[in-house]
């Protein structure tokens, strides 16, 4: 009403203040690790160790990797009848899931050794003559995607586990202009993915920190009167 005086109440939380302050957020954004960027990563491709694919720049043929769709990872659930329990439905997971065939795209060399490389790969899961199939542990490797930041130190990393490469596309080729390349997309099957050692290198330097100032304080309180020590 006109003349009323409306009070507002304040609600009360456990914690009151904003945990995004100004000064923090412009911090955290100036932070060489504010943004990710997708032109920065690094493939590292491992293929099985056999006669069949000696003679091949790996590391150079990693290096072409042009674009690729990092995996990404679902849970498979199931809701619980409703008979089971009361009130809203619970849904719990059944089993992981993983993302389908990863796209990767390669710079071509003129010669197409990328292309030789991965059909020879291919060439591992069957007889050249017969077409019977070889045995999956001959013609699965591994390979690690990392992310890097600006200053091209990784930032996050993972390892596809059990890959191969099941798809080999064909090549556009038509008369355009000189200075496109020519480019071969390979479609990667893999069983699963997992985080590689980064946060395992945390925990081993906190644990290296934990040993190194437990060393320090026993060196400075051993010296220490017994009696004393009951009292730190």
């Amino acid at each position: 009403y006109k003349g009323s005086k409306m009070t507002t109440a304040f609600s009360t939380f456990a914690d009151s203040l904003s945990f995004g302050l100004l000064n923090d957020v412009l911090a955290s954004f100036k932070d060489q690790n504010a943004y990710g960027r997708p032109n920065l990563y690094e493939v590292q491709i491992s293929s099985p160790q056999s006669p069949g694919l000696g003679g091949h720049d790996v590391r150079s043929i990693s290096l072409r990797a042009e674009s690729l769709i990092m995996p990404g990872r679902s849970l498979q659930t199931q809701v619980a009848s409703a008979g089971a329990i009361t009130g809203p439905d619970r849904e719990y997971v059944t089993e992981p899931l993983f993302a389908e065939d990863i796209s990767m795209t390669f710079q071509a060399t003129a010669g197409l050794d990328e292309r030789k490389y991965f059909e020879q790969w291919q060439q591992l899961s069957y007889n050249v003559t017969t077409f019977d199939v070889g045995y999956y542990n001959d013609y699965v490797g591994t390979m690690d995607i990392y992310l890097l930041n600006q200053n091209n130190r990784k930032t996050y990393g993972l390892r596809i586990e059990e890959c191969f490469p099941k798809s080999i596309a064909g090549l556009d080729l038509q008369a355009g202009p000189g200075s496109e390349i020519t480019k071969t997309t390979v479609g990667w099957s893999f069983r699963k993915w997992s985080p590689l050692d980064a946060e395992s290198q945390q925990s081993l330097g906190g644990t290296l920190v934990d040993t190194f100032t437990q060393t320090v304080n026993r060196s400075l309180t051993k010296n220490i009167p017994a009696v004393l020590r009951k009292l730190l």
